[in-house]
């Protein structure tokens, strides 16, 4: 009689441990598209952050050798631009890497987020893009009056006969307008993604 009881307690022990696996979840009917958002925006960044590294690549190219040029012939316009050409080359180049390495790590950790919880996922990055948005309207203000000070700084330097300064000045519009360019383009993109997103919801 006792190996029948032993059996019967062996299968009442397996037999809600298998009634216990859990089942695979359907994914949310959202996933999809909202997946679909998030790949086409953080692949449009992926791609931004390769013009970045562009321009940092071109104004380190131009700028070193301004530099040199500027130091060797006292050619003080030469070498007050060549200081804003390689400061925004880094800054740039720095850039570029960053957007490209994180927008590429979103695009792996947000495909798992939104399998299961695609709307609560949407909900949160709407809220993240607010503040992306956001940033951007700062940066572009602050960069039209960069902008605005570097053509005022070349005007100056013109008059006064101050070479140096001039070129500061030249140098600095010029890259906080292709700054701004850039920026414009990238604040049009977040502003689609974010259309998308609550196109999902409603």
């Amino acid at each position: 009689m006792r190996a029948p009881i032993w059996i019967a307690v062996l299968l009442g022990l397996v037999a809600p441990a298998r009634a216990e696996e859990p089942m695979e979840r359907e994914p949310d009917a959202s996933a999809v598209p909202a997946r679909e958002a998030m790949t086409t925006y953080f692949e449009g960044e992926k791609g931004g952050g390769y013009t970045l590294i562009g321009m940092g690549v071109v104004g380190l190219a131009v700028g070193i050798p301004m530099l040199i040029r500027g130091g060797s012939t006292d050619e003080d316009t030469l070498r007050g631009a060549s200081y804003p050409a390689i400061g925004f080359g880094v800054l740039h180049l720095a850039a570029g890497l960053f957007v490209g390495v994180s927008s590429a790590k979103r695009i792996r950790v947000f495909r798992k987020d939104i399998q299961y919880e695609s709307d609560a996922w949407i909900e949160r990055e709407q809220k993240r893009m607010v503040g992306v948005s956001r940033q951007f309207t700062i940066l572009k203000i602050v960069e039209v009056v960069g902008i605005a000070g570097g053509i005022a700084m070349a005007g100056i330097g013109q008059q006064q006969d101050r070479p140096l300064l001039t070129g500061i000045g030249i140098a600095l519009a010029v890259e906080l307008g292709a700054t701004l360019v850039f920026d414009i383009v990238a604040a049009r993109r977040a502003k689609r993604y974010r259309a998308a997103l609550g196109a999902i919801l409603f």
